[in-house]
């Protein structure tokens, strides 16, 4: 049997998000968005690469929001 030989892991980015948190979501006006950062993990160290936000109320595919009114003063 011979020796297996060391797999050499090419460096890579990887993205992960961050902490969860609570927000106000200006479309349906609640605090029901949920935002977390971006981290991105490189050989060099770790840094935020942006956010991402989700409502839980405007994003719902079973019960979506209604077309928003238009004033007509």
């Amino acid at each position: 049997m011979t020796p297996r030989q060391a797999r050499t892991v090419p460096t890579a980015l990887v993205l992960h998000p961050g902490s969860l948190r609570e927000e106000w979501c200006p479309d349906c006006r609640a605090f029901t968005q949920i935002t977390a950062d971006l981290l991105l993990m490189s050989p060099d160290g770790v840094s935020t690469a942006g956010a991402v936000s989700f409502c839980e109320v405007c994003e719902d595919p079973d019960s979506p929001l209604p077309p928003p009114r238009i004033p007509r003063g």
